[in-house]
């Protein structure tokens, strides 16, 4: 009986320790976050992240109307997330104390099978998507000497799905691509960058088509698709091939950032034409800037190191060669064409990527004075069935 008793009371003193030992865990962590709440109030806001590639929420204006209906303290709670003191470490430490115990989505993203990190593709939105396929078939009809096509691009995990975590929901975003494409114009010839893709990772099992960390799709992906896309655009590539060339193998990117995943990182690779003797100048008209390349190799010490591309994403851009085909390609795009642009110089005199979200001039203007003569629509599907700019920007070719 004695011994029995002296066990309960040492489970009870072994409690109790343990019990102080949390107390005191949970009082540090608390002085700490005091400390940090503190700190905070004094440490001027950030404008924007380098490390999620985004800007950053700023503080809400203070409105009655705010109050009453809630939506200041719902923007106050995400301003005060956006600017807190170490986010980015608080991000981390979030990320790898969940992951061990068997957590697979963060903040959106789902860490897949091979340690890719996937986003599961939204919903269109109706309203939006309705006004781009009006404004592209209004656009269209303007210009029926005019050559057209539109490449889709699907996110990594519409075409790598099997890498999803166990019952992560996702849209079927290849049928969205595929009911969105038969709104179009028939004169609009679409390259099926789904199947290209689809095909390419269910049959070769390649796993380099879209990036482990990042949300686009790599160079390699973008050849996958140009290899289909050529004989639509009505290119002859028998003559020419591409070497690539790695320029860096520490790219973490915004999906690496957002979770709080850090473990992986990938390479960038860029491609040069052999087989031809074209050369080419890229013009930054609203910069004042003239290069001889479309790579940015400062943009390698940067964060987003996909920025490689052209130094990121710009109003318009001008690229002039040697090609003399009597060709010249306006592409409306988001970022997916930066790194699709690398394989189409030697084929057109001019190529003019025009971003709708950041151009305001009269695109009819554009199409005279550049001589026009094929117009590509690319981009990846997230951002198509979500945005509205291409269809305001085609909107100006009738003004």
């Amino acid at each position: 009986m004695k011994e029995i008793k002296n066990e309960e009371l040492k489970k009870e003193e072994e409690f109790s320790q343990r019990s102080r030992h949390h107390q005191d865990v949970s009082i540090i962590f608390y002085t700490l976050l005091f400390v940090v709440v503190i700190i905070n109030l004094f440490v001027p806001n950030k404008a924007y992240s380098d490390e999620e590639n985004r800007s950053l929420k700023q503080f809400p204006d203070i409105k009655l109307s705010a109050f009453a209906d809630g939506s200041f303290f719902e923007d106050f709670e995400d301003y005060y997330s956006d600017q807190f003191l170490m986010r980015n470490v608080w991000i981390r430490m979030k990320f790898y104390t969940q992951y061990v115990v068997g957590k697979r989505e963060f903040s959106d993203v789902y860490v897949g099978t091979g340690d890719y990190l996937l986003t599961a593709p939204t919903a269109p939105d109706k309203d939006a998507l309705k006004g781009t396929v009006d404004g592209i078939n209004t656009f269209t009809e303007s210009y029926p000497d005019v050559n057209m096509y539109t490449i889709i691009v699907p996110d990594a995990a519409a075409v790598m799905k099997e890498k999803l975590p166990v019952g992560a929901p996702v849209n079927d975003q290849l049928a969205e691509i595929d009911s969105f494409v038969k709104k179009l114009d028939t004169r609009i010839q679409p390259v099926d960058a789904a199947f290209a893709l689809r095909n390419a990772y269910k049959t070769s099992k390649r796993g380099d088509l879209y990036y482990h960390t990042d949300h686009h799709w790599t160079s390699e992906g973008a050849l996958t698709v140009f290899n289909t896309a050529a004989p639509i655009l009505g290119l002859d590539n028998s003559g020419v091939a591409y070497i690539s060339h790695t320029v860096t193998e520490d790219f973490k990117g915004t999906l690496s950032s957002r979770s709080g995943d850090m473990r992986s990182s990938d390479v960038i690779n860029v491609y040069e034409p052999i087989g031809t003797d074209v050369i080419y100048t890229v013009n930054y008209p609203d910069e004042g800037i003239k290069t001889r390349s479309m790579f940015n190799r400062e943009m390698l010490e940067k964060k987003d190191k996909y920025t490689v591309f052209f130094g990121g994403n710009h109003a318009l851009v001008e690229i002039e060669t040697t090609a003399d085909t009597g060709r010249s390609l306006l592409i409306f795009k988001d970022s997916y064409a930066n790194s699709f642009v690398q394989f189409l110089t030697p084929y057109f005199d001019r190529i003019v990527l025009i971003d709708p979200r950041y151009y305001y001039d009269n695109v009819g203007m554009a199409m005279s004075s550049y001589g026009v003569t094929d117009v590509l629509f690319l981009y990846s599907a997230d951002i198509l069935f979500s945005d509205t700019a291409l269809a305001d920007t085609l909107q100006t070719a009738g003004d």
